[in-house]
């Protein structure tokens, strides 16, 4: 395939499963321009303007039309053969029909999008305007095509090698960094609370916790909640951690715990190949997906109940050799499984191949080649 210019709509920083793609995609030799999307709408300065757009469920139109605007400034100027969406959260659907004049228009998203939490004022709309969607929901395919979308795939969640690798920590940072178990994921009441017996019942091991918006156990909203959260919250180090410093983490942890976010029906996430391309040892709930991409046992350790996690962590704390020999075993599936974001870019071009526009004087057609 010769090289494409690839309009990139997403967010940009370190860390960012959408910046990986974009990235992919420069890797694979293609030219990528970026519209960063999150930089036009932050969030509320003040906790009025939080709860206003709360209550609105949207960022400001003044906020919002930057952003189209920009978009639509940058395909004029770039012209792409395609645009690439994350989620195309905020992208109007006028924004969409406009773009279609220039080539294929296709999203990704790695949430559970009929969820309503993860829709948007745009997201019935947009559905029928993409010409493809990457979802890595399994179930959302059928989803998607019910609401109306010309084409829906699967596929699985990756790992960036870039920012995804055993990295070594120094005696620094593994003192720091080091413990029995480790959970890093964003903070969900239903995952406090599930950690908190954790943290209370597994006394004899060390929790740690990084992710984002842990420190909403201290919300007035959480109030009642607090003191049942004490335990956890002494187990809580602090915020996301990005690239190396995630995968540090990972290595000074005898035990990953993969969890999932049952709001969103996961049967997998990005921890499921992160946490292995890191070298660390997955402790995971057990699903048919995740039977799927690593051995149980052999490459990986599942569970279904509190019971049986907690039995498992003892064990498998007891037991450093197997422990060691069951996560280098996932290292290698997922290094030898072409699960990288790059194989998952050129699954996403497979599919521009397959809509590659037919020129005419007005330009695309929107038929598939």
């Amino acid at each position: 395939m010769s090289a494409l210019r690839i309009l990139y709509v997403g967010p940009d920083y370190v860390g960012s499963n959408g910046t990986s793609w974009r990235d992919a995609f420069v890797q694979l030799g293609h030219h990528v321009r970026t519209v960063d999307d999150e930089s036009f709408v932050p969030p509320g300065a003040t906790l009025a303007a939080k709860a206003w757009r709360k209550l609105r469920g949207r960022p400001s139109s003044h906020h919002v039309a930057a952003l189209n605007g920009t978009i639509l400034r940058e395909l004029r100027d770039f012209k792409p053969d395609l645009t690439f969406y994350i989620k195309a959260r905020y992208v109007l659907p006028e924004t969409l029909e406009q773009a279609a004049a220039w080539g294929p228009r296709i999203s990704y998203a790695n949430d559970d999008m009929f969820n309503p939490r993860n829709q948007t004022f745009t997201f019935f709309d947009n559905i029928r305007r993409l010409d493809c969607i990457l979802t890595t929901k399994s179930y959302n395919v059928r989803e998607f095509h019910a609401a109306g979308a010309p084409l829906a795939l699967y596929v699985p969640n990756s790992y960036d090698p870039a920012i995804h690798y055993p990295a070594v920590p120094t005696p620094q940072e593994r003192a720091r960094l080091e413990g029995d178990v480790g959970f890093l994921g964003t903070f969900r009441p239903g995952r406090a609370d599930f950690l908190t017996k954790l943290a209370r019942e597994g006394r004899d091991t060390k929790l740690n916790v990084w992710g984002n918006g842990w420190h909403k156990m201290n919300r007035a909203d959480h109030w009642h909640r607090r003191w049942r959260w004490r335990h956890l919250a002494r187990a809580v180090r602090g915020g996301e951690l990005r690239g190396a410093d995630m995968a540090k983490a990972i290595q000074s942890n005898r035990v990953c715990l993969g969890l999932l976010f049952h709001e969103n029906r996961d049967l997998h996430t990005c921890r499921s190949f992160e946490i292995p391309a890191c070298g660390g040892f997955m402790l995971a709930e057990r699903t048919e997906e995740h039977r799927l991409y690593f051995k149980e046992d052999e490459e990986a350790v599942y569970f279904e109940s509190f019971d049986e996690m907690l039995n498992k962590i003892r064990f498998y704390l007891g037991h450093e050799s197997l422990r060691a020999k069951i996560a280098e075993a996932g290292y290698r599936r997922c290094i030898g499984s072409r699960a990288t974001v790059v194989d998952r870019a050129q699954f996403a071009l497979e599919q521009y191949d397959r809509l590659r526009p037919k020129q005419c004087a007005t330009g695309w057609t929107g038929e598939a080649a």
